[in-house]
């Protein structure tokens, strides 16, 4: 049952055709042995070639280095070809800024590419399970349909014919004809997000909201990226439409078409123009996306930086994206005084202090207002660019470095030294768009408040 459950996915998505190569990844574990095994039965009927790759994180010590040997004795037993490639994934980790989770992911799949070529597909262990998690992940970290739609059967010569089966039925599958396989420690660590909904959320979810639980919210990633392919063909054939030229310095798009379309959608089409203009999918994020739609709305010559050392500009009926020119980043720093308005020339922006409310219907411009717990600022209030040293509280007292939080937060570099910021000596309290510092906000209970205001305007505004 659970081999033909498994056959009926690969048939569906078309995922093997005769002649093909495809790069299995067999980490030893449950999922990737059963994963390895099911393609071996079925290779002679479909008429493809199979190779496994085993990476060495360099992170376990000698339960990694049995894993390594295990993969290997299971591949010569079935003669399946076998590449072991070692990294030192903490290293690299550190060199580059990035956590552990998500650099053994990127040399994984480097090296999948890199032994399957241009023309292999690269058959990953997926299934029901992770797909829960990975939705539920996504949703805690804030996602569009995109996110929640989770992963895809086929995506980018990666098939995953595991999808739509549970991780009960491949434990049953391998216990069934008696095949070993290795258990990873590191699962069972609640350290990482991922563990943690594994090991606590959808067991409570099953035992406590709904047996299925696993199974349904699966079932939503599939209804979501049903919906998510629908929206994503719509917006390419208005890309199509709005796309006035496309060049190696820039892209231009016609404003009057963008401005047509309702505002999910056109988020959705400034997010793939993005892409077809830098060639990547990182680093755009969804204030980005806010920022590009608002700039729809101005008048010629207002521009905005982007990721990956662009900007966007408008020039009369034109939204142009184009690579900034390399330039020094300006450093500013402003002490505001209360009830007086400060123009900060270097970001072409206003900001004002007041202690009485700030009603942006009084102004005819863009405004961003918040009110905070004047009591919890000792010093006098700032707003500036970055300084080394500056702090950010982020909860119940905790401080983190504004360096680590701009990682976290993952803002371009290019941005960081331009960004605006309000602090009190080295601490920062407000990042417009960002962050609030913990405990900085007012509420009910706030005996004194004041109210930071910022919005944008022409250069010869002023104001009492």
């Amino acid at each position: 049952m659970f081999l033909e459950k498994v056959e009926k996915t690969i048939l569906q998505y078309n995922m093997l055709q005769k002649g093909d190569f495809v790069v299995a990844g067999l980490s030893g574990g449950a999922d990737s042995v059963a994963l390895l095994e099911v393609l071996c039965r079925l290779q002679k009927k479909y008429d493809f070639n199979i190779e496994a790759v085993h990476i060495h994180h360099g992170l376990r010590g000698e339960e990694a280095n049995a894993d390594a040997e295990f993969s290997k004795a299971f591949c010569q037993k079935r003669s399946v070809p076998f590449h072991l490639l070692q990294y030192d994934i903490a290293k690299q980790a550190q060199s580059e800024g990035m956590g552990l989770e998500e650099m053994g992911r990127k040399k994984r799949y480097e090296a999948f590419y890199a032994i399957a070529g241009q023309k292999g597909k690269i058959a990953v262990a997926h299934h029901q399970n992770d797909q829960a998690e990975t939705l539920l992940l996504n949703l805690c970290r804030g996602a569009g349909l995109s996110g929640l739609s989770a992963m895809q059967p086929v995506t980018n010569r990666i098939i995953r014919p595991f999808l739509f089966v549970s991780r009960k039925e491949i434990e049953a599958f391998l216990k069934q004809w008696g095949i070993s396989y290795c258990e990873d420690s590191t699962n069972q660590m609640p350290e990482y997000a991922r563990n943690k909904i594994r090991l606590s959320v959808l067991p409570f979810l099953e035992n406590s909201i709904n047996q299925k639980a696993v199974e349904h919210i699966a079932k939503t990633a599939s209804i979501l990226s049903e919906e998510n392919a629908f929206l994503e063909e719509m917006a390419q054939k208005i890309l199509q439409k709005a796309l006035i030229e496309k060049k190696e310095q820039k892209m231009v798009l016609s404003v009057p078409i963008l401005r047509q379309q309702h505002s999910a959608m056109t988020k959705r089409i400034l997010k793939k123009a993005f892409y077809d203009y830098t060639h990547t999918q990182q680093n755009i994020s969804y204030i980005h996306l806010q920022q590009l739609e608002a700039l729809l709305k101005k008048q010629t010559g207002k521009s905005i930086a982007l990721p990956l050392q662009c900007s966007a500009f408008l020039e009369y009926d034109n939204l142009i994206i184009a690579k900034q020119s390399t330039q020094n980043t300006k450093q500013y720093q402003y002490q505001l005084l209360p009830e007086k308005a400060t123009y900060i020339k270097e970001i072409d922006k206003f900001v004002k202090l007041s202690f009485n409310a700030y009603k942006k219907a009084q102004k005819p411009f863009p405004i961003c207002t918040k009110a905070f717990n004047y009591d919890k600022i000792k010093g006098n209030i700032v707003c500036r660019t970055r300084m080394q040293g500056d702090v950010l509280s982020i909860s119940q007292g905790h401080k983190k470095k504004l360096k680590d939080f701009f990682i976290d937060a993952k803002i371009p570099r290019e941005q960081r030294e331009s960004l605006l910021l309000f602090a009190v000596g080295k601490a920062v309290f407000w990042i417009p768009g960002y962050r609030v510092a913990d405990g900085f906000l007012a509420d009910e209970a706030t005996k004194n408040k004041i109210w930071i205001s910022v919005w944008e305007g022409e250069h010869h505004e002023r104001e009492n």
